[in-house]
């Protein structure tokens, strides 16, 4: 068993990565266009989506991943098009097919744990990044 730690939140991400990377294949997509799809979907507008997809994955050209996706015709004007709209909900479909299997056998009181640490250490993950970054 690995300790609550780098390691061990480090090898989860890793893994559940690999079954969203299986599942974006069949949609030639990749992580950064899911999430800025993802982001689309979520957005009161208030941002532009590059600039919400940077303070979600601080990947450096995020105007080239939203680019990508107005090209495949899946955003326009910061939002999902209906083709967008639809490609979300088959990829969100395959990502609960594979994975409702994993959060089913962890307990309730066991989650509920898992979710306050793991939000604690993105908090704090998150000022560590704002206060290097000068933001």
């Amino acid at each position: 068993m690995i300790a609550f730690g780098p390691q061990l939140i480090g090898r989860t991400e890793k893994a559940l990565n690999a079954l969203l990377a299986m599942t974006l294949a069949d949609e030639d997509l990749v992580e950064t266009q899911w999430v800025a799809l993802r982001l689309a979907e979520r957005s009161d507008r208030s941002r532009t989506l590059p600039a919400l997809l940077h303070d979600t994955t601080y990947a450096p050209d995020t105007a080239a991943v939203v680019d990508s996706l107005v090209a495949r015709g899946l955003i326009r004007d910061d939002r999902p098009s209906a083709s967008g709209r639809e490609t979300v909900a088959r990829i969100e479909h395959r990502i609960d097919e594979l994975t409702s299997g994993i959060w089913e056998a962890v307990d309730p009181a066991d989650r509920a744990a898992a979710e306050r640490a793991l939000n604690t250490v993105l908090d704090r993950a998150r000022s560590v990044i704002a206060t290097r970054s000068g933001r």
